[in-house]
């Protein structure tokens, strides 16, 4: 990125007020903790409690399902209750589950409890947090912000991961506690630090039902590109931990994390607008290739295989990721957090296909020609999804998208109305 880009980025972040500020540090410092633990499931499932790869993919699907696909219950219960005590309830119950896997850190049924409750936890935090964010802005500095939230998530992700990996092996109940008191002291600093939102979306004022936002939501391009691009890319996200390790040491895995994160965090933001311009079935035509072409890295055995194959399949992410949400906030304008849940009950939906059939295509590529197979099936699968996806995109484009209704269209942005 360029200084002068660089600049004009920092430029931004600095004006936002302060709420929007204290949110974007809560977004670093929330994956922080979380990725001191997750990333490491497969692996504390499958060799420490002894558990199969069947059920522990399983596991992982039901997990990321929960996790997305019920953030659209959160999403309605902050707009009902407001951003902020959905966001201090998620961020207890959150506390309450990473609390519960150092208890359970010898037993299977906890552990898988705490697993779900976690995830639950953040059905509640996750819609009420960008909801908050993007009402507070107009439409031009979305996808700026949402990029900035994203790169501050990925950042937190690089360095809980890296963290957790010289650590979890050997002092696993230490990393719990240090997460679980994480916790609660962001629960803490949410309750006393932030204060009442200003916008009537994010206060959790009743909104006007309008019966046309389901299909809208449910019904179009963003919801089944977001499907598709959960499906594809949570093969990489749950079995590259088990495939690295079989061979490799933790070091690598957290490596390629890192540079997941590291690639994600310098490329969006500069990226960000230009994501916004592009036509959908573009940005579909260049990220769907980029996994697939990351994955057929991944078949072939070696370190450098890995860290290209990560290369690719980040690219892939920053695109696809905040375009199909910028996408869905488009579809329903006017409720934020509506768009937010129903995108990430789409991403639930495919997270679960993934679970469900990755469990069951690793096993199938381990005992055959090796665990690289695996990565050929889910290549072969993200080739497919390209064309379906674009198809779907361009059909969206020939309708002309949803219309803004006329209620909203006159309704000026809050980030203008204050300047």
């Amino acid at each position: 990125m360029s200084g002068t880009r660089r600049s004009e980025l920092w430029g931004e972040v600095t004006r936002l007020p302060a709420t929007l500020r204290f949110l974007l540090v809560t977004s670093f410092l929330m994956p922080l903790g979380s990725f001191m633990v997750l990333p490491y499931l497969a692996i504390l499932l499958h060799e420490r409690l002894g558990m199969a790869m069947g059920p522990v993919g399983l596991l992982l699907g039901v997990t990321s399902c929960l996790q997305f696909a019920g953030a659209f219950g959160g999403a309605l219960v902050s707009e009902r209750l407001g951003c902020k005590r959905s966001m201090v309830t998620g961020l207890t119950v959150r506390t309450a589950g990473f609390a519960l896997f150092a208890a359970g850190l010898d037993s299977p049924p906890l552990a898988v409890a705490a697993v779900l409750i976690t995830a639950l936890g953040d059905t509640l935090y996750s819609p009420a947090n960008k909801a908050y964010l993007v009402s507070e802005v107009s439409d031009e500095h979305r996808p700026v912000l949402l990029s900035v939230n994203n790169s501050a998530l990925s950042s937190g992700m690089a360095l809980g991961t890296l963290v957790s990996g010289l650590l979890i092996s050997r002092r696993p109940l230490l990393v719990f506690v240090v997460v679980a008191v994480m916790f609660a002291a962001m629960t803490l600093a949410h309750l006393l630090l932030l204060p009442a939102p200003a916008t009537a979306a994010a206060h959790g004022a009743p909104r006007e039902d309008r019966g046309g936002d389901w299909g809208r939501a449910f019904l179009t391009a963003p919801a089944l590109i977001a499907l598709a691009t959960a499906y594809i890319y949570w093969y990489f996200q749950n079995y590259l931990g088990v495939f690295v390790t079989t061979t490799h040491s933790t070091a690598l895995y957290s490596a390629a994390l890192i540079l997941n994160s590291v690639l994600v965090v310098l490329g969006q933001p500069p990226a960000a607008r230009w994501i916004g311009r592009v036509r959908y079935a573009t940005a579909v035509l260049i990220a769907f290739p980029a996994l697939a072409a990351g994955f057929l890295a991944l078949s072939r055995p070696g370190i450098a295989p890995v860290l290209l194959g990560t290369v690719a399949i980040s690219v892939g992410e920053g695109v696809l990721f905040l375009k199909n949400e910028l996408e869905a906030l488009k579809a329903v304008p006017g409720r934020p957090a509506f768009a937010v849940g129903s995108q990430r009950l789409a991403l639930g939906g495919g997270s679960l296909l993934s679970g469900i059939a990755g469990g069951q295509l690793y096993a199938a590529g381990h005992s055959g020609a090796g665990a690289g197979q695996f990565w050929l099936y889910a290549a072969a699968q993200a080739l497919a999804v390209t064309v379906l996806a674009a198809a779907v995109a361009r059909g969206r484009r020939s309708r002309g998208g949803p219309e803004l209704p006329a209620s909203q269209a006159a309704e000026p942005s809050p980030a203008r109305s204050r300047s």
